[in-house]
C-alpha cells in the first residue's frame, strides 16, 4: 500500500486537474451560447435566400450552369471536399467520426481535392501523407460571416476555373437529437433535389428576372452557399464544444470517483500508521518496565 504522503499527493494533483476540467467546461459553455446567439441572428435571412435560390432553379428549366447539374446520378469530376475538424483535440469522438467520414469520400473519389478547416484535420492529413490545399489555412474557432464569405470565395474561384467540378462539405450537424456528421454535397444541384425541398403550400408566384435568371443566379449563388458553409462552420463548432463539455464532465465524474477512492485509501493508510505508532510505543513502554 502507498504511504499517506504519497496518496495525499495524488489527490492534490487530481484535484488540481479537475480544476483545469472544470474551467474547459464552463470556457466551452459559455463560447458555445455566444456562437449560436450569432447563429440565430443570421440564419432567418440565409434561410430565407436558401428558399429562393431552389425557387429560381426550379423556375429555371433551360439554364445553362456550372452550380447545375441534369444527372443525378452523375457527379462531375474533380470533386473538392471541404472538412470541417477542430483545431484542438479533448473533444471525444468528434474530430474521429469526421475523418472517417471523409476517408470514406477518399476512397469513393481517389483524387478528391482536399480542403481542411481546423488544425487537427490538417495534422491527421499530412501524418497520413494525404495532400490538402496548402492555402486554405482557416481556424474552426469562433467562426463568422466573413470568414464563411472567404472560404466560399475560395470554393467560387476553384469552381469556375474547372479546378473543381463538384464540392462536398463534410461536417458535425448538431440540429436534432445528437451531433451527426453529414457528407453534404453544395453544387452542382439536382432538380430532383430542389423539388424535393419545395413547400407544396407555397403560392406559386411568376417573377421576370432582369437581365436573366441565369445571371443573378450567378450572383446569389455566393450569399447562398455563404450562409450553408457558415450554418455548417457554427454547428460543427457548437457539436465541438458539445463534445468537449461531455468529455470535461466525464473527467470530472472519473475525478470524484478516484478521489473518493484515495481519500479512503488515505485514511486507511493515515490510521494504519497511527496504529503502528501506537503500537511501537506500548512495546517499547512494556520493555521498559520488563527490564527494571
Amino acid at each position: 500500500m502507498s504511504s499517506a504522503k504519497e496518496i495525499r499527493d495524488r489527490i492534490n494533483g487530481i484535484a488540481e486537474t479537475k480544476k483545469i476540467t472544470t474551467a474547459m467546461y464552463l470556457i466551452a459553455s459559455t463560447k458555445m451560447r455566444r456562437v449560436r446567439a450569432g447563429l440565430e441572428r443570421t440564419r432567418p435571412y440565409f434561410d430565407a435566400l436558401q428558399k429562393e435560390v431552389r425557387r429560381m432553379f426550379r423556375a429555371a428549366e433551360g439554364v445553362d450552369s456550372r452550380f447545375f447539374f441534369a444527372d443525378e446520378d452523375v457527379v462531375p469530376e474533380p470533386v473538392g471536399a471541404m472538412v470541417i475538424t477542430a483545431d484542438k483535440g479533448l473533444a471525444g469522438g468528434y474530430n474521429v467520426n469526421v475523418i472517417k467520414a471523409a476517408e470514406k469520400l477518399m476512397t469513393r473519389f481517389p483524387a478528391v481535392k482536399t480542403y481542411v478547416v481546423g488544425e487537427y484535420g490538417r495534422h491527421y492529413f499530412a501524418q497520413h501523407g494525404i495532400a490538402t490545399e496548402s492555402d486554405f489555412n482557416y481556424s474552426a474557432d469562433d467562426p463568422t460571416v466573413h470568414v464563411a464569405r472567404e472560404i466560399c470565395s475560395k470554393l467560387l474561384s476553384d469552381l469556375k476555373s474547372g479546378k473543381i467540378m463538384s464540392l462536398y462539405l463534410i461536417y458535425t450537424d448538431i440540429r436534432g437529437a445528437g451531433e451527426t456528421v453529414k457528407t453534404r454535397r453544395l453544387v452542382p444541384f439536382h432538380r430532383s433535389a430542389l423539388k424535393a425541398d419545395e413547400d407544396p403550400e407555397a403560392p406559386s408566384v411568376e417573377f421576370e428576372y432582369m437581365p436573366s435568371i441565369g445571371a443573378i443566379l450567378e450572383n446569389v449563388v455566393l450569399s447562398y452557399l455563404t450562409g450553408f458553409i457558415y450554418s455548417a462552420l457554427v454547428d460543427s463548432y457548437c457539436s465541438e464544444l458539445t463534445a468537449r463539455m461531455e468529455a470535461m464532465n466525464a473527467a470530472n465524474d472519473n475525478a470524484d470517483e478516484m478521489l473518493a477512492e484515495l481519500k479512503l485509501n488515505y485514511q486507511r493508510a493515515r490510521q494504519g500508521a497511527i496504529t503502528s505508532e501506537i503500537t511501537e510505543i506500548s512495546s517499547g513502554a512494556k520493555h521498559k518496565r520488563s527490564s527494571k
